[in-house]
């Protein structure tokens, strides 16, 4: 009986695990906060970004990496993510606030 109780304990806590990981769009919407630029870039320069990334859901847990450099960008448990490279972070905002100032360049 104790035995049976043990297996469901750990059946229900893996159930609630994984109904509890951060799905591509949780992390997607925690970068675009972390880069605090104070406009939401256009589809295009998300595009850009999210297309050299990688999303990986392993049940408990999930993760975001960087396709190039094969680095850990952000990792999520729990309904949370937590950012796991600021250099990255940096090199997306860096990038973004270069294409909006070209492109206003352009307009004016």
């Amino acid at each position: 009986m104790a035995s049976r109780i043990i297996i469901f304990a750990l059946i229900a806590g893996v159930v609630y695990l994984n109904y509890t990981t951060p799905k591509v769009e949780d992390h997607k919407v925690f970068l675009l906060e972390e880069m605090q630029i104070g406009f939401t870039p256009s589809e295009e320069q998300q595009e850009k970004i999210w297309k050299k990334t990688d999303y990986s859901n392993f049940f408990v847990c999930s993760f975001i990496k960087d396709t190039e450099k094969s680095t850990l960008i952000s990792y999520g448990f729990l309904k949370k993510v937590k950012l796991a490279n600021d250099q990255w972070l940096a090199a997306a905002r860096a990038k973004i606030l270069q294409q909006s100032n070209n492109l206003s360049l352009i307009h004016n």
